[in-house]
């Protein structure tokens, strides 16, 4: 797979997983702006914005949930491996 889809598919798994995080540092919406992926698939990047939402707060939030949402995208990408997240609000930094 190219990592043009992989991204897509992992913009798409992760979007429905935070959805449906019940943690009171996420905010009902939660938009995944973008993911990059290291050439390897072992770390993929991923760019988050909320309106409004304490950023450094739900950064923590979604790290702390990092195994469920990695075991959610194992369950519905097919991917030799799982890359490991790493999450950043959108309004920081280029792609990989």
């Amino acid at each position: 797979m190219k990592p043009a889809q992989v991204e897509a598919q992992l913009s798409r798994v992760l979007s429905e997983a935070i959805a449906g995080l019940r943690d009171p540092r996420v905010p009902l919406i939660v938009t995944v702006e973008r993911v990059s992926v290291t050439p390897d698939y072992g770390l993929a990047r991923v760019y988050v914005s909320a309106m409004g939402a304490d950023m450094p707060a739900l950064l923590d939030a979604l790290t702390h949930a990092r195994g469920y949402l990695q075991r959610e995208i194992s369950a519905q990408v097919r991917m030799r491996r799982t890359p490991t997240l790493e999450f950043r609000s959108a309004s920081e930094g280029a792609p990989l």
